[in-house]
């Protein structure tokens, strides 16, 4: 039976008010970045900007760059930073702004490659760094005056303030500069005289008395909300999982899949077991977000595996419940640096959680050593999506449908929201819950009731796990397309006529309906056009990778839609080359610099890259309009093998130790291994052949091994850690050569107790229980990369 889901566009967007935050000040000298009510507004246009969190000083300052270009190429458009101020004044008076510590000339880097700059200076700033960030020396010195308006802590965070002021002097937008935003102080609770609104109005002015003069000041939005209601923005965040969760068990569904226009999504609510408290009048803000999850880090006693499918779900539900800036925490993995002290969170700094010493890859879409994700490329088709319809979606009005549950628990209705007003808009649709199958909804049918009349969708099926974005009477030049079951990926102009392109879903076939009296005709090189009604509509092949539909307006010009799979929309990147814009599709993640490309591959692989539109390019003609770059052919697989030699066994696990009940979980959890039973675990000595310590580019290692966690040493100084999740762990081995050669790297693993009750995914505890060994390396595979340079000559 068919079911109909129905929603209703606005007649008209909703009201912006401009005149209650008093942001928006320092302004550049020839552009304006402001706020209202709703969103962003960037030279006067509605601007819906993608932030990624990215921490410079938990990564190689020589490596800087080339991660920068592969965030931008990802197709954020703004990187965030926490500044870390244990990382930088590890002992009192003496500041570090060097190396990996360069704010400056990270910021310069960030505007280089096309980026603008959020700071996050704190103080606080948690980011499982030990005591949230706060060097030892004020811990305890200010003793509990911390995060107050006390005076001898407020004269330490001005110190600090001012430091970072001078480091990034005359890069403030209001300079001409890149840095766009400060978000003051983070997952604030206290309250009370000289906390709470209190505490931030003095934090952004000792912040402006610093030189930290931007147009937008944030705080994180939970758990109170006790903030001066004009002066900053709240922030969400908006995670699939949660290491932090006491439980052994997987959590139940997660209201960051449901389409919630009220902003009461999940995680973030409810940090610390305290239910954010309704402090503010939503209407005076928009739906930004600095906190979506691009992962998950793990701790000892939780390990989640946040898949593609968990990242991409949240975030398209988010931007369909109204979201206006989407801010990824972590956008990119990295290492805690080397100290004096350990920069980790810990039970025995008092923190909730242990975490890995040294490891904060976060499963993110860039990895700790830059590895790219299948995220990457899956996120990287909603960010697309954001660039080029953003201006347009961010004045939208989210609706639900009628009837919709916000019941996170709940399996039915079909779960879809829209964003739109008058005539046109876009549907958004969801069936992925983390951990919790919905069921399939077969013949599902959605219609949209819009200011000139009902426009209906074809019935599909609508698998377990499906999610998408389907457009409502866009505009293609003077044509409208009424309705596809296709995602929008990108569009453009090129000589007067628009290049629209769009991708399938798995499962469900692609199908585009054009208003006849908007069109002179419409042309496909794959699939069937025909004449239903006052449609033209076009069904193309279910197994299609790649279709071009040209579509005459009724101006008589001609445009382009091109139809990608899924697949091949993960691949592709906007670039401009030769002068014109275009798509570039690439199983790599690459970036245009002039008339050439840039890309990441294993050094034993082929690579290439696919253009459109192609047919002025010097290249081998392919169908749908698209021509393939002269490949960069595969060097030789890497000679040689890392040597594997075991020097002791250990097949015990440590006794296990219990931290102290935490309040908002019903039990202790188990502490992490400490040093001394990492001396006593499984050791294994790793000995790469001499002749690879003379490659250039990256040698990344993956380590498939039992056990309960591991670490690596080189010369006998630990350089990376893991808690086993029950996925390969990765390493970027080149990071450890020293002056040409190899140091002396040893790999310990604890040996793994399967009955442990800590959060595992099901497949990661049944692999432990069906090891011959609780702690063994299983194999090590290690691949060269390279990155290729593709120059694209013209015909």
């Amino acid at each position: 039976m068919t079911q109909i889901t129905q929603l209703s566009l606005p007649e008209a967007p909703s009201s912006v008010e401009r005149d209650f935050l008093a942001l928006g000040r320092y302004q550049a000298p020839a552009r304006t970045l402001s706020v209202n009510s709703r969103y962003l507004e960037l030279d006067g246009q509605p601007w819906l900007p993608v932030m990624g969190e990215f921490h410079y000083t938990r990564y190689p300052a020589c490596e800087w760059e080339a991660e920068l270009a592969k965030m931008r190429a990802g197709g954020v458009s703004i990187v965030a930073s926490y500044v870390f101020w244990n990382h930088h004044e590890e002992e009192e008076g003496r500041y570090d702004w060097s190396g990996a510590r360069d704010l400056r000339r990270f910021v310069e880097l960030a505007a280089a490659a096309g980026l603008y700059v959020y700071l996050r200076p704190g103080p606080w700033v948690h980011a499982e760094s030990r005591y949230g960030g706060f060097p030892d020396w004020l811990v305890e010195k200010i003793g509990a005056d911390l995060r107050c308006n006390a005076p001898a802590y407020l004269a330490q965070v001005e110190k600090f303030y001012r430091q970072i002021g001078a480091q990034v002097k005359g890069l403030m937008w209001s300079d001409g500069g890149p840095i766009v935003g400060v978000q003051l102080e983070n997952e604030y609770d206290r309250l009370g005289p000289g906390c709470g609104a209190e505490h931030i109005a003095e934090l952004k002015r000792i912040a402006i008395e610093a030189g930290l003069c931007v147009p937008i000041y944030t705080v994180t939005g939970w758990p109170t909300l006790d903030i001066p209601l004009r002066d900053v923005l709240p922030v969400s965040g908006a995670y699939a999982d949660g290491f932090w969760q006491g439980s052994s068990t997987a959590l139940p569904p997660s209201g960051v899949f449901v389409f919630n226009t009220d902003r009461a999504i999940g995680e973030m609510g409810n940090v610390g077991g305290t239910p954010a408290d309704g402090r503010i009048d939503k209407a005076h803000y928009p739906f930004f977000l600095a906190e979506a999850g691009g992962g998950m880090h793990v701790s000892y006693h939780r390990r989640p595996v946040i898949s593609t499918d968990d990242v991409a779900a949240t975030t398209l539900v988010q931007i369909g419940s109204g979201a206006t800036l989407y801010g990824y925490y972590m956008y990119h993995g990295g290492t805690n640096p080397a100290g004096p002290r350990r920069y980790n969170e810990s039970m025995g700094t008092g923190y909730p959680n242990d975490v890995a010493v040294l490891g904060y890859d976060f499963r993110a879409p860039l990895g700790q050593y830059g590895q790219v994700r299948e995220s990457y490329g899956r996120l990287r088709a909603l960010h697309l999506f954001l660039e080029a319809f953003g201006a347009e979606l961010a004045p939208m009005e989210a609706v639900l449908a009628e009837g919709a549950s916000l019941d996170a628990a709940a399996r039915e209705p079909l779960r879809v929201a829209a964003r739109g007003a008058g005539a046109s808009g876009f549907v958004f649709l969801n069936n992925h819950v983390r951990h919790h199958p919905l069921p399939d909804f077969n013949d599902a049918r959605i219609e949209v009731a819009t200011s000139e009349g009902i426009v209906a969708f074809p019935a599909v099926d609508v698998k377990s796990g499906a999610y998408a974005i389907w457009p409502v009477n866009a505009a293609i030049g003077a044509a409208r397309l009424t309705w596809a079951t296709v995602q929008p990926l990108s569009r453009w102009l090129d000589a007067g006529a628009t290049h629209w392109v769009g991708f399938t879903i798995p499962d469900v076939r692609g199908q585009l309906a054009f208003s006849a009296e908007t069109v002179l005709g419409v042309v496909s090189d794959s699939g069937v056009v025909t004449r239903e009604g006052d449609l033209w509509q076009v069904a193309l092949p279910e197994d299609s990778e790649r279709a071009l539909i040209r579509v005459t307006d009724r101006a008589g010009v001609e445009h382009r839609v091109l139809v990608l799979s899924r697949s091949e929309a993960d691949r592709a990147s906007r670039i401009t080359l030769g002068g014109r814009q275009r798509l570039a599709i690439s199983k790599h993640a690459l970036y245009a610099e002039g008339d050439s490309l840039f890309i990441d591959a294993p050094a034993d692989e082929d690579v290439f890259a696919d253009i459109f539109p192609g047919q002025d390019l010097d290249g081998e003609s392919l169908a749908s309009g698209l021509a393939r770059l002269p490949a960069a052919r595969a060097e030789a697989a890497l000679a040689g093998e890392v040597a594997v030699t075991v020097l002791s066994e250990q097949a015990e696990p440590p006794a296990v130790r219990f931290g102290e009940k935490i309040s908002w979980r019903t039990e202790p959890t188990p502490l992490a291994p400490d040093d001394e039973e990492f001396e006593a675990a499984t050791r294994i000595r790793l000995t790469p052949p001499a002749s690879w310590a003379k490659l250039e580019g990256r040698l990344l290692a993956c380590l498939d091994y039992i056990g309960d966690a591991a670490r690596l040493y080189a010369d006998g100084v630990l350089v990376d850690d893991n808690f086993s999740d029950g996925e390969p762990w990765y390493i970027g081995l080149d990071r450890f050569i020293r002056d040409g050669r190899w140091p002396e790297l040893e790999l310990r693993i604890i040996a793994a107790r399967p009955d442990l009750e800590i959060f595992l995914e099901e497949g990661a505890r049944q692999r432990l229980h069906e090891a011959s060994h609780p702690a063994a390396l299983n194999g090590l595979a290690v691949k060269r990369w390279r990155s290729v340079k593709l120059v694209a000559g013209q015909k």
